[in-house]
C-alpha cells in the first residue's frame, strides 16, 4: 500500500469524489477513477487494497473534513446560526446524495454514516450545552438535540433539491428558521460589539 499522506493517493479519493457527483456511485470503478486523475489503473490498488477500500478512505476523508467545519461552527458566539450557515451548500448535496444512496448497498458506509451521524450529534449537543444559560433544572419545550436535528433536515433537504433543480419555497424557509434561530440566539453583547467595529 503507497502511504498515506501521498499526493497520488489524495488525488485518487478526490477523482472517486468527482465521478461520485457526475456520474452517481456505480460509476466509481478503478479504471473511471485511474481516468479521472490523469494515472494508470494498476496505481489505485497501490494504493488502495480493494474499490471498497477506496470508497471507505474517501467518505472517511469526507466526514472528517465535514466534523471539522461544523466543529468550528459550533464554537462561535451563535453556534446555531453558524451550524445553519454550514449546511445545505448544493455542490456538497450532490455528494452527500450519493454516499447516502450507496450507505443502502455498502454495510461498511452504513455502519461509517451511522457512527459519524451519531457522534456528530453528540458534540452539537455537548457545544449547545456549553451555551445554555438555563439552569439543568428547568423543564425544556425546546431541547438542543431537537434544534440540531431540524437544522440538519431543513438544510440538507434544501441543499438535495436545490441540486435537482427545486427551488420553490426555499427563500421563505431560510427566513422562517432564520427568524426562529434569532429567538433562540439573540445578538449578544459581543456581536453588538463586533458590528460596530466593522
Amino acid at each position: 500500500m503507497g502511504p498515506e499522506n501521498a499526493a497520488t493517493r489524495s488525488a485518487l479519493m478526490d477523482a472517486t469524489e468527482a465521478v461520485m457527483r457526475d456520474e452517481g456511485y456505480a460509476a466509481v470503478t478503478s479504471r473511471r477513477v485511474a481516468e479521472r486523475a490523469g494515472v494508470n489503473q494498476q496505481t489505485v490498488y497501490y494504493y488502495f487494497q480493494t474499490m471498497g477500500h477506496l470508497l471507505l478512505a474517501t467518505y472517511r476523508r469526507r466526514t472528517q473534513r465535514m466534523l471539522d467545519k461544523l466543529e468550528r461552527a459550533m464554537t462561535s458566539d451563535r453556534p446555531l446560526h453558524a451550524f445553519w450557515h454550514a449546511l445545505g451548500d448544493p455542490f456538497d448535496a450532490a455528494l452527500s446524495m450519493e454516499y447516502l444512496a450507496l450507505a443502502n448497498h455498502n454495510e461498511l458506509i452504513r455502519l461509517e454514516t451511522i457512527e459519524f451521524g451519531e457522534r456528530l450529534r453528540r458534540m452539537q449537543v455537548d457545544k449547545l450545552m456549553e451555551h445554555n444559560e438555563q439552569p439543568a433544572s428547568s423543564p425544556q419545550v425546546v431541547t438542543p438535540l431537537a434544534v440540531i436535528v431540524a437544522i440538519t433536515y431543513i438544510g440538507h433537504l434544501l441543499g438535495f433539491e436545490a441540486t435537482l433543480g427545486i427551488r420553490g419555497g426555499h427563500r421563505e424557509i431560510r427566513v422562517l428558521v432564520e427568524w426562529a434561530l434569532r429567538q433562540l440566539e439573540p445578538v449578544g453583547p459581543k456581536a453588538v460589539a463586533l458590528a460596530s467595529e466593522a
